[in-house]
């Protein structure tokens, strides 16, 4: 067997099923096995580094580790940004990466490029340096992709090395199976559960780790044990349902950028805050304002580089979140009447006017019937005429992150995608793809600004390509909003570098692609209806609406109710 076939056998037996990417130098030793394999399909994006957030997207959306291909030299540089936006939010996605053969390597050949360059954006990187080890480095591969807090992995692969042949029993793969989670410490356990009992307002936060983790059940089970209200985060959108009476929706403690006014309103009055799986990424999950002192905060996280990072916990758990969640309950169960526990009507209330008063604050924009329209109403108005329960939305990079992320209910787990650590312009479009790859029963759509349409729309022709309808909403207003809206101030950048041009349902439909071009608002649902309609005729849609450049949300320090 030579050490192409090693890797395509490996991942075969791992229950690949695609690989997305770009067809470049280092990588003709795997096509022979891809060829022939009948469970793995490769298939080209249009930019390398569309090809790992189409892994990327396939990750999040099913829970499985997404695999990208790239050859040597620009071929890595590409996906570079795709990587550090994975590694910012625990996706595992496993990147192949061409290389030249070793005895060229360190000579500034052609199209050089170390694998060093993404050092500092992998869970773990290896080179097969030789074929007989190339088990073995697929085996740590997987086993660090699906162990502990997620992340990308990076191999370099020589083509010397994949040419090279050894017997096949010494290449013969037996897959590692599931990961290897952490369990908590029962005096850490312990510790918390005499807070949350103990406390006259407990809330829960959910991170991306509730996800990776699937501890979704386990989440809601404590929450309406000791009735407390849920916030999450922007990766972890969707893993308390939003339509729970105990749900706060965006803005976990002690404050965060998108929060809702119903959790800026329950967060002033908590003494005790659960965050599972969540890092206090500033700026979004917090501005970085300290905890009272009165406030006791247990924080459980796989990955020990998140405890204690941003705020020192009262209770840090370093364990898996599923697992932790499991013995909390009991521990807490263990000290309560049956009782004492389940959902408290006046905390229900509390939210639930909390919540009114905020949306109704938004009604007027939401409804607006000026020209050009606002991101919001478009948001607004997609929610009409959806089944959230059959629906996967993804925001992108800016304004379309500020339009759509407060406002849009989650219902089901993984229904949305939410990205922010990297936050690159145009990730969306990549992700959509590998969401409706692992999720071809659900509508698919993603929100992006004409900006980032603009450095990653060829991609439409991917998913056009390869019979994955996706629906795309491009909110153009003309350029980069933030830089629009600043131009008037001194400190800004020049107009040359916020205004952009281009009417890009034309080139959706070059691509081939179902599109509209809508300026009114009230052509806004019609044309929604219309292209749900083409997608589900397995066309990919694109409906362009044009729009004024506005202001994200910002939470005041004073809201209440």
């Amino acid at each position: 067997m030579r050490g192409g076939d090693a890797v395509i056998h490996a991942l075969e037996k791992e229950g690949v099923e695609y690989i997305s990417g770009f067809a470049g130098g280092g990588e003709v030793p795997l096509w022979p096995a891809l060829r022939a394999s009948k469970t793995i399909k490769v298939f080209s994006a249009r930019n390398e580094r569309q090809g790992v957030e189409i892994a990327d997207g396939y990750a999040r959306a099913t829970g499985k580790v997404g695999v990208a291909l790239c050859g040597t030299g620009p071929g890595a540089t590409n996906t570079l940004t795709g990587i550090a936006s994975a590694f910012a939010d625990n996706v595992p996605v496993l990147l192949l990466m061409g290389q030249h053969p070793l005895a060229n390597m360190g000579k500034e050949i052609q199209q050089e490029v170390p694998s060093s360059i993404f050092d500092s954006f992998v869970k773990w990187k290896g080179t097969m340096s030789r074929v007989e080890d190339i088990p073995a480095i697929m085996r740590r591969a997987f086993t660090t992709l699906r162990s502990g807090s997620p992340g990308p992995v990076v191999l370099e692969m020589p083509l010397d090395v994949l040419s090279s042949e050894a017997p096949d029993d010494v290449l013969n793969y037996e897959p590692v199976g599931p990961g290897r989670k952490a369990a908590p410490d029962p005096a850490d356990i312990d510790k918390a559960a005499d807070i949350l009992v103990n406390a006259s307002l407990p809330i829960l936060n959910v991170g991306g780790g509730v996800l990776s983790a699937e501890a979704w059940d386990e989440a809601r089970e404590i929450a309406e044990l000791l009735s407390m209200p849920v916030a999450s985060t922007l990766v972890g959108k969707g893993a308390f349902p939003e339509d729970h009476p105990l749900s706060l929706g965006g803005g976990v403690y002690p404050r965060s950028k998108y929060a809702s006014g119903q959790a800026l309103h329950m967060n002033r009055k908590a003494d005790a805050v659960l965050s599972v799986g969540n890092s206090f990424r500033m700026p979004n999950a917090t501005d970085g304002r300290p905890i009272p002192p009165n406030v006791k905060l247990i924080h459980i996280n796989a990955d020990p580089g998140d405890l204690n990072k941003i705020y020192q916990a009262d209770v840090a758990i370093l364990a898996d979140a599923k697992l932790a969640l499991k013995d909390l309950i009991q521990a807490v169960r263990y000290r309560i009447r049956p009782s004492q526990g389940g959902v408290k009507e006046e905390i229900v209330s509390e939210i639930r006017q909390a919540k009114d008063k905020w949306l109704g604050e938004w009604e007027s924009v939401f409804t607006d019937e000026s020209v050009p329209t606002n991101g919001y109403r478009v948001v607004h108005d997609l929610m009409q005429v959806v089944d959230p329960d059959r629906t996967i939305a993804l925001h992108d990079a800016g304004g379309s992150r500020g339009y759509l992320s407060p406002f849009w209910v989650a219902t089901k787990p993984r229904n949305y995608i939410g990205m922010g650590g990297m936050a690159p312009m145009g990730w969306s479009l990549g992700a959509a793809i590998g969401v409706k790859l692992g999720r071809p029963d659900h509508l698919v759509f993603h929100v992006l600004g004409d900006a980032s349409f603009g450095m990653v729309g060829m991609e439409v022709e991917t998913a056009v390509r390869m019979g994955l309808p996706t629906l795309t909403v491009l909110l153009n207003n003309g350029g980069t909003g933030g830089g629009l809206m600043a131009m008037e101030r001194d400190n800004a950048a020049p107009p040359s570098m916020a205004e952009l041009g281009g009417n890009f349902s034309q080139v959706a439909q070059g691509l081939g692609a179902y599109t509209e071009r809508v300026e009114q608002p009230n052509e806004i649902i019609p044309a929604f209806r219309r292209a749900i309609q083409a997608t589900e005729n397995g066309q990919a849609a694109l409906v362009e609406v044009i729009i004024r450049p506005m202001r994200t949300p910002e939470a005041p320090d004073d809201w209440s109710l």
